[in-house]
Formats: C-alpha cells, structure tokens, sequence
C-alpha cells in the first residue's frame, strides 16, 4: 500500500495518431499546470495501480486535497499529511502513525501534481491526439534526457475542452514498474487551512507515533 501511494498513473486504450515533438505540448502543460496554481487548492479523487512488468502489484483509491506542495491523501487504510516540510502517514489498521521528511523523488511520486514544475526543464515532449473515458484529450509524453533521472518517462492525458489532467502514468528508472493515476474527480478553486495538512495527535489520541527523521 505504501509503495502505491509513493508512487501514485492507468493503462487504457488510445487512439493512434502520429507522435510529434511541438512546442504546443509546452503550451498545453503550461495551461494545465495554471490549474493548480492561480485558482487555489484542488480536491481530486483518484484511483492508483501500481505494475511490474505489466502485472498489477497492487491498488489504491482515494480523495486528495493539494494547495502547492503541500497535501493530504486519504484511502480506505491510510491518511497522508504533508505540509511541505514533514509527512505523516496514519495506518488505520494498526492505529500507527509515521513521521519523516520524504525525498524529492519520494514527494514526486505521492503528488500527482508535482508535475507543475516537474515537465519545465529535462524532458523531450511528443504530442498526439486520443480519446480517454469518452472524452477528446492530448496525450504528452515526457522522456527523460539523461537516463539516470526518475521518473524517466512521464504520459499525461489532458482534457482537451478544459485542459484538466485526467490521468498520468509514470515509469521508474527501472525497466517494468510503472506507476498509473487515473483521476476521476478533480475540483479547482478550494480553500483549505494550513492545518488540513498536517496531523493532529488530538484526533488519533490513542495512536503510537514513530518519528524516522
């Protein structure tokens, strides 16, 4: 479950079209990412499956609510809080809660939305155009330009009528893992409090708290 949520993309079929590069795609991610930038938070649900040389390794739903780098996830096991510095990760099963500071590569992979600055500079971009749940979207590929960087291939697919990003897939540096995020709902313009992104031991007073920083 921890590893779905670390690095929280979906396979469905496309449509083919002939890939290009194009400076459009730039344009597009720009729109995109605005989204999640000018008009205050963002509350999507989300469905994440995570595979291995095309076999499901495992899955997770859930809701998320992000304001900038910082976020809280909820699934039917698990609630995240970041806010922008420490996360804290509450099993519900075992009434336990972790404390750390993730990694940059750790912060990609759990925020779907990391993207914002992600696609700017080390990526080559191809353009093409596909259909996803019913609806008209463009596909981006991000291809890393050195190797070694994770993650080195990035798909988005973006809604074409409201720009809104509908689904990202993600492969590690490692051939075969492949992360995949299907966002179902997706709500721009929220308010949230700085305290929506962090725990608070009131609400869990019986919850055993153990800090890995």
């Amino acid at each position: 479950m921890k590893k779905i949520l670390w690095t929280v993309a979906l396979c469905l079929s496309l449509i083919p079209a002939k890939a290009q590069q194009t400076p459009d795609a730039r344009k597009i991610l720009d729109e995109t990412a605005s989204l999640f930038t000018s008009k205050g938070g963002v509350k999507a649900t989300f469905k994440a499956d995570n595979f291995t040389d095309g076999n499901l390794q495992g899955t997770a739903s859930g809701t998320m609510c992000i304001q900038g780098n910082k976020f809280q996830m909820t699934t039917p096991d698990m609630i995240t809080w970041y806010n922008g510095e420490t996360q804290w990760s509450y099993m519900k099963a075992n009434d336990e809660v972790n404390v750390s500071v993730p990694t940059p590569e750790e912060q990609q992979s759990m925020n779907p939305y990391t993207f914002v600055n992600l696609y700017k500079e080390g990526y080559h971009y191809q353009l093409k155009e596909t259909t996803l749940r019913g609806k008209s979207c463009y596909e981006i590929t991000l291809t890393a330009r050195n190797k070694q960087k994770s993650p080195h291939t990035i798909i988005l697919d973006i809604n074409k009528d409201n720009h809104s990003l509908m689904c990202i897939r993600m492969q590690q540096r490692k051939k075969g893992q492949w992360t995949r995020i299907s966002i179902q709902q997706l709500h721009t313009g929220q308010s949230f409090a700085a305290t929506d992104f962090e725990f608070n031991p009131k609400d869990y007073p019986q919850a055993e708290i153990i800090d890995l920083r």
